[in-house]
């Protein structure tokens, strides 16, 4: 480039720089004002920020379509359903693809001749057109919470734009909607009115902000003028969300065919016609198959949760080699990724299904023969929002159902009325078949309770036939039960990524990310009479969990076969297959030999596993999809802040990453002040289940250095005859914790300075935590626990108290 080239450039380059940055501040300052009206224009003290505050300030300075991009049609959503011919958009909240399961199911079950779905990802398009949708058409929501009553991912900008207001939502601005043009007496101040909604939100009632994601978006819809359709449906995921959205249906879809002019609901029930699949599969003659989980065709170098990263597995190790159970830790490598992590982050990990799972699923639909056929999967519908059903444009079945799909899942009621029973036949089968998909007692001893997923359920309908001495071939109404791989297409929800709270300081390890997980089997229980005549029965084990055995199984040395798709055999594929059973690489159906146990009386599954490129069998290298997923779950600017950790079983995860944090500021700062750190850890014994012990105490030696109070407080349930918990350990150390959450006052009087961190199960050992720290402050401070409670409810306010639990 010569140098008037380089000039001219330049200062173009300066021109549309200076542009933006007057944008950008405008929008900063703009945001910051709006945080901090009530402070600025209101007389009051200007707060403490907290995470959610410091998180909208970092979002303010950049540039969102939300406020500064032009109209763009492909990102209006109306005009794309007028175009399809619809009447109804669904938009779904998701975070872990159950709400967009629903969203899905639900445009199958209101579908008619005048109701006409389409299911949309509101990421992909801009909230300003909500008010463009006519008198005749709706919404429907289906919402997920996530986090502390925290928006989905993809609903934040939604979200964020009938919500700007998060701690009194009633306050929020007014959304810029676009004004419509086919509304002249459209009226700025309730910009909703003629848009009618309903909704429905997916939620568990452990957590303190139950189902608060849609409640708000119901409120706020409603307070812009907007018209709901039947009541706010509320799935519990503690009880049973199946049901809750089943009864949410029945309730207001026959609502919502009047308001668009339909009485009749679709035909339903076992005498309905056989339904419409939505899925179209190919096979095909193809050259190039995607068959290894591929997540995209091309070349990634950017990283998130729908691109993972396949990152080098460095170490897997079991931490309680004596107890009845495997506890897992587990490291990957990020170099080179671009993929940065902090201390309390989560590590998402896509797994693989079993191939005992996979062959099961491939033999009861009869697809063993051809199941490296290549095929590809597209919708039937050309205007779905999703026309592939998978990343890539050709794989296999076996790919299919090993990488893309979840096969193990209990088949939901709902399901099997609608493409299960439809397909059945005979008498036998169908008389297996209703009250499975009529009554809920009756599936939730079967199939929930024997976690009956399509494959064995397609099993247990054939042993019912077969109790029935039905014939092979017994003419009309009288044909065996055989499901079509697209029913069984529709009925796999995604394979989604499974969420590990980081086990590792970002300070100390910025690119080992570690894990730390128990491994799950358990034995299902039903009381179904048609019992599989596959070799294991009853034993289930936990997808993911499993998956990162089969990886520890591996490094450590374990049987493992090359696998080289050359003869054309029923098992022909590439990579490496780890098996303990010298039977599986001289068989068609994996399912059907009989199963191997561990020393800790585990199942062992066998995994068809891809070995980092380059490396051979021998070195034992090996890789898994890997994203991180940032958290709010953050230790104190300030090291001189007390914390205070509660973190039973795997719950210790990301307190040991903050205790290697602490630890290496002791190092690098010997003498510099430090607030105290207290960790309650408990588990069912110390002999067996105390996990990195020596690394805790070294830890906690390093930071006594800095803050003298600091400690580890055990609780094991199991080592004496009344089971003692964290909670218990909390009130024996009363005076130790509250002179840790007084941070050198005299009294408290209100929130505590100090930061509390909780981390395990949420349906129990968070609610008895949060009661024995309410009881103690009570009890030290002079006040009622009402009180009490409200500071803490004041500490959670000031990101001072937080939680990653699960149920």
């Amino acid at each position: 480039m010569s140098s008037s080239t380089a000039a001219v450039a330049a200062e173009a380059a300066a021109k549309v720089e200076w542009g933006d940055m007057v944008v950008i501040s405008g929008v900063v300052i703009g945001a910051a004002t709006f945080l901090f009206r009530k402070y600025l224009f209101g007389g009051k003290k200007t707060p403490e920020l907290t995470i959610a505050q410091k998180t909208a300030i970092a979002q303010a300075k950049k540039l969102t379509a939300d406020t500064t991009s032009e109209y763009n049609s492909d990102r209006d959503f109306v005009l794309k359903m007028r175009k399809a011919g619809k009447n109804v958009v669904i938009f779904y909240g998701s975070q872990t693809g159950t709400a967009e399961d629903f969203a899905t199911r639900l445009a199958k079950d209101i579908q008619s001749a005048a109701v006409r779905p389409l299911v949309l990802d509101p990421e992909l398009y801009d909230w300003q057109c909500v008010a463009s949708l006519g008198e005749d058409e709706l919404a429907l929501f289906v919402l997920a919470t996530a986090g502390e009553g925290e928006p989905t991912d993809n609903m934040e900008a939604w979200f964020n734009a009938l919500v700007s207001d998060r701690e009194s939502p009633e306050d929020s601005d007014l959304p810029n909607f676009r004004q419509p043009e086919d509304k002249p007496d459209f009226d700025a101040d309730s910009p909703l009115l003629g848009v009618s909604f309903a909704v429905f939100g997916l939620g568990n009632n452990t957590y303190e902000h139950f189902n608060h994601h849609a409640r708000l978006v119901d409120n706020r819809m409603q307070a812009l003028g907007a018209m709901r359709i039947g009541e706010r449906g509320e799935g519990d995921d503690d009880a049973d969300i199946e049901e809750d959205f089943a009864r949410w249906k029945d309730a207001t879809l026959p609502l919502i065919r009047h308001f668009l002019g339909s009485s009749t609901p679709p035909e339903s029930g076992d005498e309905a016609a056989t339904p419409e699949p939505t899925w179209m599969v190919i096979e095909l003659e193809a050259k190039v198959v995607w068959d290894k989980g591929e997540f995209s065709e091309e070349a990634v170098h950017a990283f998130d949760a729908r691109h993972p990263y396949a990152a080098p597995v460095t170490a897997a190790v079991d931490l309680t080699p004596t107890a009845d159970r495997h506890l897992l830790h587990v490291e990957v490598d990020l170099v080179g990724s671009g993929l940065h992590y902090e201390s309390g982050d989560h590590i998402g990990v896509y797994p693989t299904n079993a191939d005992e799972e996979v062959d099961l699923l491939l033999s009861a639909l009869g697809l063993l023969a051809k199941a490296d056929t290549p095929i590809s999967v597209s919708a039937t519908d050309p205007f779905a929002a999703q026309q592939s059903l998978f990343p890539v444009e050709t794989t296999t079945y076996r790919a299919a159902f090993r990488h893309y799909l979840d096969i193990t899942t209990p088949v939901p009621r709902a399901q099997i009325k609608a493409l299960v029973l439809p397909h059945a036949r005979s008498e036998a089968a169908r008389s297996f078949l209703r009250p499975l998909a009529d009554n809920k007692d009756a599936h939730a001893a079967i199939v929930s309770a024997g976690c009956l997923s399509i494959a064995r359920l397609i099993n247990a309908v054939r042993e019912a036939e077969r109790q029935a001495a039905l014939p092979a071939d017994s003419g009309e109404g009288q044909v065996p039960f055989v499901l079509p791989v697209e029913a069984a297409l529709e009925l796999c929800p995604r394979l989604q990524a499974r969420l590990y709270s980081i086990s590792s300081s970002s300070r100390v390890r910025p690119d080992r990310p570690t894990i730390t997980a128990v491994v799950l089997q358990y034995d299902a229980k039903s009381e179904s009479s048609a019992e599989s005549t596959k070799p294991d029965t009853t034993r289930r084990c936990g997808v993911a969990t499993n998956y990162l055995l089969g990886a520890l199984r591996y490094l450590r040395g374990d049987r493992a076969v090359q696998l080289e798709a050359t003869d054309g055999s029923l098992r022909s594929r590439s990579g490496v297959l780890l098996a303990s059973n010298e039977e599986l690489p001289h068989t068609a159906d994996a399912s059907t030999v009989a199963p191997v146990y561990d020393s800790k009386a585990h199942m062992v599954q066998s995994f068809t596993l891809q070995p980092l490129a380059g490396t051979t069998l021998a070195d034992r290298h090996l890789t898994m999809p890997v994203f991180i997923r940032k958290s709010a779950f953050r230790l104190p600017a300030d090291p001189a802040t007390p914390i205070i950790m509660i973190g039973p079983g795997t719950g210790l995860a990301p307190m040991r990453g903050f205790i290697q944090e602490r630890a290496q500021m002791a190092r690098e700062a010997p003498g510099a002040p430090m607030g105290t750190a207290l960790l309650f850890f408990g588990a069912r014994t110390q002999e067996h289940d105390y996990m990195y012990r020596a690394e805790l105490e070294t830890l906690f030696a390093d930071i006594r250095e800095s803050a003298p109070e600091s400690r580890i407080i055990t609780a094991f349930s199991r080592d004496q005859a009344q089971k003692i918990y964290v909670q218990h350990r909390l009130a024996e150390h009363a005076d130790l914790v509250y002179r840790t959450l007084l941070c050198g006052q005299e009294k408290l009087g209100g929130a505590s300075r100090a930061h509390i961190y909780v981390c395990g199960d949420a349906k129990s050992m968070a609610k008895d935590v949060t009661h024995a720290l309410v009881v103690l402050i009570a009890g030290r401070e002079g006040v009622s626990e009402d009180v009490a409670s409200k500071w803490i409810s004041d500490m959670r306010r000031l990101s001072r108290y937080q939680e990653d639990v699960w149920s």
